[in-house]
C-alpha cells in the first residue's frame, strides 16, 4: 500500500473529501496509471525523421549537460561518437517563442516546460537547413529512455518548414522537450514555440507539492483532515498535490525517515524530478531533516514552512524539565492538546516534544542540518492574542487565541513574547521570512472543522501561497 496519500487529477474533478484522522489528511491513494494523447503534423517534405535513439546523455538522470563527444574523420570533418549529451536549457516559457536557437555539433538541447492537466499545448518546431527533430517526455527519464517512451513526437522540421505537435497534458507539472540535429555532426539552428490552445485557465506549479502535517488531532476534533478543506479548494484548479502520512507524534528523525520514503513515492507517482514541500509545525522540521541529514536536497525545489519552530519552542523545554518552571502545567497542556494519548504512545509524544525543544533545535538539530543550497526556504507564522490583550494596541491583536491554546499562549507571552499559542514568531522565521497570518496554531490549518477567525480565510491564504510558488518557478 502506498505510504502517501495522493489523488491523480481526473477529467471531471468530482473530488470527494474522505474522513480520516487529523494527521492523515483524509486522502485517497490512486495507483492507476494515466496516458497522454498527442498528435503530430509536419509540413516538411524531407520524409521520416532520423533515428531519435541518437539522443542520449552520459548521465542516466537526464539532468547533465555537456558538448558531446566528437572526433575527426579521415576527411577532416567532425564525427560524433555515442553517447552524446544534451545541454540543459532550463525552463521554456509557454507563450514566449524563441528564434535562432543554436545546437553545437554532436549535442542536443533539453528544454523543460510546464503544463496543467486537462489543457492542450501546441508545440511548433522550425528547423533550418538540414533540420532538427524533437520529442516530449516525462522529466524523470534520461534522453535514451525518453526516446523509448515519448509522450509526443518525434517531431521533424527542416528548411524552416514548421512542424506542429498537439500535446494533451496528462498530468500537471513539468515535462521535457528533447531537440537534436538531424545530422549530428553539423549541429543545427532552430526556432521553438509552445502555446496553450485549450484549458488555458488551468493552473499548476512546476513541481508537485507534498504537504507535511504536524501533530495529530487536537482534543475533540474527531475524524477531520489536517489541512482542512485545502486540498478540495486547490487541487480542482489543476495544482498537483500529495499528502504525507507520518507517525502522529514522534521524533523528527523518525518522521523524517518516513517522509523521505514518501518523497520517493511521490516522485515516482508524479514522474517528477523534484517536489515542493509545504510543512506545518513539526512537518517543517521533518522536511529539513529529510533534506539535510538524508540528502534529499536534490529532489526538493522549495520548502515552505508555516509556524514551524525552527529554533524550538520554550513550552517543550518547560514540560520536559529542561528549564526551571511549571513543568507539570506545561506537560498537561501539551498532552491535552494532543487529545487522548495512550500510555504506550506517551513516550513517542515526549520524543516529539524533545525534537521541538529549544535545547534540541538550537544545540543539536540546527548545527547538524544546515540549509541545502539547492533548496529555497520560505517561512510564515501566525499571531494570536488573549482577549485581555486586545485592549493594548501595541499587541497588534486581530485573532482570539483558541481556548485549547490559551495555556501555551500565556506561557510564551510571559517568557518570550508574541506567538501563535505554540510557536513564537521569532522561532518560525527561517530563510525568506514573508510574514504573519491572522491565526493561532490551530487556525493556521483551518481547525477546528474550518472554523477560524472571521478575518482569516485559510483556504484563500494557502491558494495564494501556491500561486506564489507557481510564479516563482517551483
Amino acid at each position: 500500500m502506498n505510504r502517501l496519500s495522493r489523488r491523480r487529477p481526473c477529467p471531471t474533478f468530482l473530488l470527494t473529501a474522505l474522513a480520516a484522522s487529523l494527521c492523515l489528511g483524509g486522502c485517497a491513494d490512486d495507483s492507476a496509471g494515466q496516458s497522454a494523447t498527442a498528435s503530430a503534423s509536419s509540413s516538411t517534405s524531407t520524409g521520416e525523421p532520423s533515428d531519435t535513439s541518437s539522443t542520449s546523455e552520459t548521465s542516466s538522470s537526464g539532468s547533465g549537460s555537456g558538448t558531446g563527444t566528437s572526433s575527426t574523420s579521415s576527411t577532416g570533418e567532425p564525427s560524433c561518437e555515442d553517447p552524446k549529451t544534451l545541454e540543459i536549457r532550463e525552463l521554456f516559457t509557454v507563450g514566449d517563442p524563441q528564434e535562432t536557437l543554436e545546437i553545437a555539433a554532436c549535442t542536443g538541447d533539453r528544454w523543460y516546460f510546464v503544463g496543467a492537466s486537462e489543457s492542450t499545448l501546441e508545440i511548433t518546431l522550425r528547423g533550418a537547413t538540414s533540420g532538427v527533430q524533437a520529442l516530449v517526455a516525462y522529466p524523470d527519464l534520461s534522453p535514451n529512455e525518453a526516446a523509448s517512451e515519448p509522450l509526443g513526437g518525434p517531431l521533424s522540421s527542416a528548411d524552416n518548414e514548421p512542424a506542429t505537435l498537439s500535446f494533451a497534458v496528462p498530468r500537471s507539472g513539468e515535462f521535457v522537450l528533447d531537440v537534436t540535429p538531424k545530422i549530428a555532426e553539423e549541429g543545427a539552428t532552430y526556432g521553438l514555440e509552445i502555446r496553450c490552445v485549450d484549458g488555458c485557465e488551468r493552473e499548476t506549479t512546476r513541481f508537485p507539492m507534498l504537504w507535511v502535517h504536524g501533530w495529530t488531532g487536537f482534543e475533540n476534533i474527531g475524524p477531520l483532515t489536517y489541512f482542512f478543506g485545502v486540498r478540495d479548494h486547490i487541487e480542482p484548479l489543476g495544482f498537483p498535490m500529495s499528502i504525507a502520512v507520518l507517525d502522529p507524534y514522534n521524533s523528527s528523525e523518525v518522521r523524517g525517515e518516513e517522509l523521505a520514503l514518501q518523497i520517493d513515492d511521490a516522485l515516482q507517482d508524479w514522474r517528477a524530478r523534484k517536489l515542493d514541500l509545504i510543512g506545518h509545525s513539526q512537518g517543517g522540521i521533518d522536511s529539513r531533516y529529510a533534506i539535510s541529514s538524508l540528502g534529499y536536497g536534490d529532489r526538493v525545489s522549495v520548502l515552505l514552512t508555516v509556524a514551524t519552530p525552527h529554533r524550538g519552542t520554550y513550552i517543550m523545554d518547560l514540560a520536559l524539565g529542561l528549564v526551571p518552571g511549571g513543568a507539570e502545567e506545561a506537560l498537561a497542556f501539551l498532552l491535552n492538546l494532543l487529545g487522548a494519548v495512550s500510555a504506550d504512545a506517551q513516550s513517542d509524544a515526549k520524543a516529539s516534544f524533545y525534537s521541538l525543544s529549544e535545547t534540541h533545535m538550537k544545540g543539536q538539530f540546527n548545527p547538524h542540518n544546515p540549509d541545502d543550497a539547492n533548496v529555497v526556504y520560505i517561512s510564515y507564522t501566525g499571531r494570536t492574542c488573549a482577549a485581555i490583550d486586545f485592549l493594548d494596541p501595541k499587541k497588534m491583536c486581530d485573532d482570539y487565541v483558541d481556548p485549547l491554546l490559551l495555556a501555551g499562549y500565556n506561557i510564551l507571552k510571559i517568557a518570550q513574547g508574541p506567538s501563535d499559542g505554540l510557536v513564537t514568531i521569532e522561532s518560525a522565521k527561517w530563510g525568506d521570512y514573508r510574514g504573519e497570518m491572522i491565526a493561532d496554531h490551530i487556525d493556521e490549518v483551518g481547525q477546528i472543522a474550518g472554523v477560524t477567525d472571521p478575518n482569516f480565510d485559510h483556504r484563500a491564504w494557502y491558494l495564494k501561497r501556491v500561486r506564489d510558488l507557481a510564479v516563482e518557478g517551483h
